[in-house]
């Protein structure tokens, strides 16, 4: 099957975000192997064929498998909804047109032609490419502190994580030698008793 039956194979059914044919997004032609996205794609789970594999698929088997998550008239059709923020600061759903207007961007912002083609190890011959971002993962402490807060926020209660662990931990441990010393005492009284 050729490249460019993978993408009139596609084409069965309209949806309301289906595009003219003058405004086709995914020209099986424009698009080629992305050797540099292969990291990306394996993190993705859409490089190699399952999890323990080292090779990477063929091209034209991811070709195929971008081909009908998006297709070229109606990339978006597939594409679960979409939350936005509003002017409240709150997230809710995104107009109905929205996720194929991010598809369309020009840039190679999350959720755009550019990085779901990154995502099979793909690119296109022109146009913008997908630049992966770096992440800067903060300690795990941070982590559980702004975990916490949003938690509070959405629930109105969490369990909140003490400033100073150390001491919450000395505080723990000698409410618990206590308690233990506690239950040794009356377990020796009551023996006491038993026995006199």
């Amino acid at each position: 099957m050729s490249a460019n039956e993978m993408g009139q194979g596609w084409r069965v059914g309209q949806s309301a975000t289906a595009l003219p044919a003058s405004e086709v997004l995914n020209s099986p032609e424009d698009i080629i192997d992305a050797p540099e996205h292969y990291e990306y794609a394996r993190a993705m789970g859409l490089l190699t064929w399952g999890t323990w594999d080292t090779e990477a698929r063929p091209f034209e088997e991811r070709l195929r498998d971008f081909l009908q998550a998006y297709p070229a008239e109606a990339p978006a059709r597939f594409q679960g909804s979409m939350l936005v923020k509003t002017a409240a600061g709150e997230y809710g759903p995104a107009a109905a047109g929205e996720r194929l207007a991010r598809i369309q961007r020009i840039d190679d912002s999350f959720g755009t032609r550019a990085e779901a083609l990154a995502r099979y190890g793909l690119r296109r011959r022109a146009g913008p490419q997908y630049v992966p971002r770096g992440i800067e993962v903060a300690p795990f402490r941070e982590i559980t502190r702004i975990r916490n807060k949003r938690l509070r926020i959405l629930h109105g209660r969490v369990d909140v994580e003490a400033d100073n662990m150390d001491e919450a931990k000395v505080a723990e441990i000698e409410r618990l030698e206590k308690k233990r010393a506690a239950e040794q005492i009356r377990e020796a009284r009551r023996r006491m008793r038993e026995d006199h």
